[in-house]
Formats: C-alpha cells, sequence, structure tokens
C-alpha cells in the first residue's frame, strides 16, 4: 500500500479522522501507526501546499517577534526570494518594524481586514491578518494578500469619472436652468415685440399711406415691390399694374430732358448704392408727363447683411428746381450783361482813355521841340508829367485787361490764360507752372471760355491773398464730354468744414463765386485743403463736342511752362 494509491488514501484519511475523534489517549500506537501518521503528515503538507499555491494570493506567517516562519511561492516570487526566518520588515525593505504593523492585534486573537501599498511594488493589496494558536499555546501572525491594484485604479479612475460626470451634471442642471429662465425672458420679450411690432405696424401703414412723399421699394434687380398710394396717384398708376416690373420700363425714362442716360445711372446706383444715398432724377408718369423727384435711398439687408432691397423716399421738387432753372439763367444772363458791360467799359477805356492819354503823353514830349531852349526846371517838369501819363496809361491798359483779356477773342482760351499767368506770376512773385492739353480741336462757346477764364483769374487772386503760396500748378484737359480745370497750390491752406459753416462771409466770397459760376455752367467743383497742406481745386464741366478745322489757335497747349 503507497499513500499516493487514491484507495490507500481515503482508508488512511478514515483512521486518522478515527484517532482525532477518539484522542490519542484511547489508541494504541505500534511502530506501524506511528510511521502512518508520518506519512499522513507529510501527505498533509503536500495537500495543504497545493490548497495554498491554489489561491491567488500572496501567504506568509509570521511569529510574534516578527520572524518568517512560512511563505508560499507567489509570496517567494513578490519578495524575490526565499526570506524564511527573516524579520517580515526586513523582507519588505525596511529596517525597523513597519510603523502601520498590526501584530499586536492580531496576537490578541483579532483577525484585521485592510487595504494598503506594499513598499515593494507600490501595488494595492487587500489584506487578511488572522492569529494561528499552536499546540505549545504561542500565536503566529496568518497574512493573506490579494493584489487589488487594477481593481484600486479602475475604482479611482470610475471615481474621477464620475466626479466629473457630476459636475457637468451639475453644469449642464444649472446651464439648463439659465436656459430655461432666459428662454422664459426671450418668450415674454418676443412677445412684447409682437405687441410692439403691431402696433409698430399699424403706425408704419397709416404712415406710408398717408404720407405726401412717394414711398417705393424695389429689388437688386430694378423690380419694384412696394408702391404706396401717394406714389399710385402721382405716377397714375395702380399697385397692381406696376408692382413687379423694372423701374426703368415705368417711372424712368431711358434719357432726360438734360440728355443723361437715365439707365446708366441706374445701374451705377445698383452697383454701388453707398455713392447715391441723395439723388434727383427726372420721373416719367404713366400719361407722359415729366417730374424731377429728389429721391433719398436707403438699402435693405437680410441677416447675413446682403442687399435685398431699396428703400426709396421721394419728393416732387420740379416747380423748386424750375424757379431754381430761372434763377439761374437770371445769373448767367446777369453775368453775361455783367461781361458784355465790363467789355464795354475795357474797350472804351482801351480805345478812347488810353489813346486820349496817349496822345497827350506824344503832345507834352514832343511841345518843346520846335521852340527855343527853355529852361530846364520847364522841361524838368514836362518830363514828370510824361511819367505820370504813362503810370495812368499803364493803369488804363491793365483795368481794361482786367475788366475784359483782349487776346480771347484773337488768341484763344488757352493762350490768354498762358499770357495771363505769365503776367500774374511776375507781377505777384509766383511761380505758376500752367498747362492745356486737349483744346485744338474743341469749339468753346464765349459764355465758356469768359467762365474758365475768370475760374483761373479768381482762383490765382485767392491764392495770392489768401494762401502765401509760392507755387501754383494748373492744368486745363479737354476730355470729351467734359473739360477739366485744376488748380493746385503750395501755401497755408485752410479747414473746407470751418469755412463752409464759418461766419466770415468776407473770406468766403471768392470761393463761392467760383461755386457760383461752375453752377451755371452744369459743372462740378471740389474744393479739397488742410492747414499746412495747400489747397486743391478741381472742375469738371460738361462741354459739346464740337470741331473745327481753323487753325485759329495757334499756341501749343500740351507745352507746360512755369511762368514766374
Amino acid at each position: 500500500m503507497t499513500l499516493h494509491d487514491p484507495e490507500s488514501l481515503a482508508n488512511a484519511w478514515s483512521r486518522l479522522k478515527d484517532y482525532l475523534r477518539k484522542g490519542a489517549g484511547a489508541v494504541r500506537l505500534g511502530f506501524e501507526n506511528i510511521n502512518f501518521l508520518h506519512q499522513m503528515l507529510e501527505e498533509n503538507k503536500v495537500l495543504f501546499n497545493a490548497m495554498v499555491d491554489a489561491f491567488e494570493a500572496k501567504i506568509y506567517i509570521c511569529s510574534s517577534n516578527y520572524r518568517i516562519e512560512y511563505l508560499n511561492e507567489r509570496m517567494i516570487r513578490h519578495l524575490g526570494y526565499d526570506a524564511t526566518g527573516e524579520f517580515c520588515y526586513e523582507a519588505f525593505g525596511r529596517q525597523s518594524v513597519c510603523p502601520w504593523c498590526i501584530n499586536n492585534r492580531i496576537l490578541k486573537g483579532e483577525t484585521v481586514k485592510r487595504e494598503f501599498i506594499s513598499p515593494k511594488d507600490k501595488h494595492w493589496y487587500y489584506v487578511v491578518n488572522a492569529p494561528i494558536r499552536h499546540a505549545d499555546g504561542s500565536t503566529s501572525k496568518y497574512a493573506m494578500m490579494m493584489d487589488i491594484h487594477h481593481r484600486k485604479l479602475n475604482e479611482h479612475e470610475l471615481k474621477k469619472h464620475r466626479t466629473h460626470l457630476e459636475e457637468l451634471v451639475k453644469a449642464r442642471t444649472a446651464e439648463l436652468t439659465f436656459t430655461n429662465a432666459q428662454l422664459r425672458l426671450e418668450i415674454e420679450e418676443r412677445k412684447e415685440a409682437e405687441d410692439a411690432l403691431r402696433r409698430s405696424e399699424a403706425k408704419y401703414r397709416e404712415l406710408v399711406e398717408n404720407a405726401n412723399s412717394m414711398i417705393i421699394r424695389f429689388d437688386t434687380q430694378g423690380r419694384l415691390t412696394f408702391f404706396n398710394e401717394y406714389a399710385q396717384k402721382f405716377f397714375g398708376c395702380s399697385e397692381s399694374e406696376i408692382l413687379g416690373r423694372n423701374i426703368l420700363d415705368t417711372i424712368l425714362s431711358e434719357v432726360d430732358t438734360n440728355m443723361e442716360n437715365t439707365r446708366e445711372k441706374m445701374e451705377n446706383f445698383l452697383a454701388s448704392p453707398e455713392k447715391y444715398e441723395n439723388t434727383i432724377l427726372e420721373n416719367i408718369s404713366t400719361n407722359g408727363d415729366r417730374a424731377w423727384v429728389a429721391w433719398t435711398n436707403r438699402p435693405i439687408r437680410d441677416k447675413n447683411d446682403y442687399i435685398v432691397e431699396f428703400l426709396c423716399v421721394g419728393v416732387d421738387i420740379t416747380e423748386r428746381k424750375q424757379a431754381r432753372q430761372k434763377i439761374q439763367n437770371l445769373t448767367h444772363e446777369l453775368l453775361k450783361a455783367q461781361e458784355n458791360e465790363r467789355y464795354k467799359i475795357s474797350r472804351d477805356l482801351h480805345d478812347h482813355i488810353a489813346q486820349d492819354l496817349s496822345s497827350l503823353k506824344i503832345g507834352l514830349q514832343t511841345l518843346f521841340e520846335n521852340d527855343e531852349p527853355v529852361r530846364t526846371s520847364h522841361r524838368k517838369r514836362v518830363d514828370n508829367l510824361v511819367q505820370v501819363l504813362q503810370r495812368s496809361i499803364t493803369e488804363v491798359r491793365n483795368i481794361a485787361y482786367g475788366l475784359r483779356p483782349p487776346g480771347l477773342d484773337q488768341l484763344g482760351l488757352a493762350s490768354t490764360l498762358f499770357i495771363y499767368c505769365e503776367d500774374f506770376g511776375k507781377n505777384n512773385d509766383l511761380k505758376i507752372d500752367f498747362m492745356a492739353a486737349g483744346l485744338d480741336d474743341l469749339v468753346l462757346d464765349e459764355d465758356t471760355q469768359i467762365n474758365i477764364y475768370r475760374l483761373t483769374q479768381e482762383a490765382l487772386h485767392n491764392v495770392n491773398k489768401h494762401s502765401k503760396a509760392k507755387k501754383v500748378v494748373i492744368r486745363l484737359v479737354a476730355s470729351s464730354p467734359h473739360l477739366m480745370l485744376r488748380i493746385i497750390d503750395d501755401g497755408e491752406g485752410f479747414d473746407v468744414k470751418h469755412w463752409r459753416s464759418g461766419p466770415n462771409m468776407d473770406k468766403k466770397m471768392g470761393l463761392s463765386s467760383m461755386e457760383e459760376r461752375v453752377g451755371l455752367l452744369d459743372g462740378l467743383i471740389d474744393i479739397r485743403s488742410r492747414p499746412g497742406k495747400g489747397t486743391a481745386i478741381f472742375i469738371t464741366i460738361p462741354t459739346k463736342d464740337l470741331h473745327r478745322d481753323s487753325k485759329k489757335e495757334n499756341f501749343n497747349h500740351r507745352r507746360s511752362s512755369i511762368v514766374s
């Protein structure tokens, strides 16, 4: 019989249990029985080790004085060697008893379960510590360590995520609470806004329909989308007849009475509406009547800031424009009469007074030619009188020249301006760079010529009187269908806004008269200046594109000359 035989082993366990049940005193042990018990104990040890090794735990037993009495294989691998017989704290890498040691509690019979971090591998372990009572009355500590490091890490991660989730839930709850409050507030505000909108729409409808102004709307293609009642009455058509049609096919003609292209103006407006906040257009009604209307234009944008429509409010200014035209015509006629009067006075001064003074001068110079020698004092007095006459003749001719430049009719505009700039520069110590171009084949009416001459004259007088400039650049360029005059100086300059709103009217008359003249010519004037930066005047005048074959104007206009 061998102990490793299952049947023999079962019989051995049965006898051992009987022995233990009856007690050692009731059983007589012979040599064979003692040998059997040794075998049983050996087998029991094998079974114990097998059961211990079956646990996925690290097990050790130490005595009351901290000596290790037993280590299972997992614990040996954990420590790195078999530390049986050594102090337990040394086996775990310490020099003295661990501060957290609970041997005293175990030795008193307490079983303690706890979690701790091993100083050996820094892992979390679940440890069960229990007392073992020996036959001699001594007690050892039994410790079983189960690795729970991954579980602790997972618990920690789970706790962190739980905490984060709780924070998110709190934040989301607070956000939803705030959003709900805002939503309720917005609902209330929206109700109030809707009520206000309804009231505003009612007022708007009443205002629009009863306004004494034309109010229209059209899209970016020019198609009409709104036409108030006043506009319907003014243009003589109903809303159903005009909505959806293009503005150019209904209330605007292709060309106005000034022969300006209305379609081109409309296309420019649609392309750059910001440049045309206020426009004056000639409109046409269904019966063919024409009227001048001043329009105030505003773009209507969507939520993406794109222009989708235009709102235009118009006021009939036909009577005002006609009255202004009459005033302009009267002013024009007045200036013509003034120029004619200047021409007559200039001719009288030049042909009569200047000639008479010249004759008087010659008479004085020849007074003593056939007489006997006269006293020196008498001749000196005559010479002084001759000098006085010469100055008078010069002054009279200058006045006549200022009233009406004699070369304008003979030499033409460009040559006359060149000579005038040359004389003005010499007399006033001023450098004038004058250049004309494009006038050789262009016929300008007398009014246009004299007004351009007067504009240049007035500009130079302003420069000499106010700007303290050293140099003036003048350019006169004909580029069909416009004539452009540019006058730029390097003087002190001024604040244009302050000039227009300031109280000193005497300082405004020069530029104001220039603006008036340009307006009479249906031109545009742009005055630009800043203190210390000089002044620039840009004048654009429409001209009739008339050409000539004569070579009356023999001055080389494109030659730039600086006169001083």
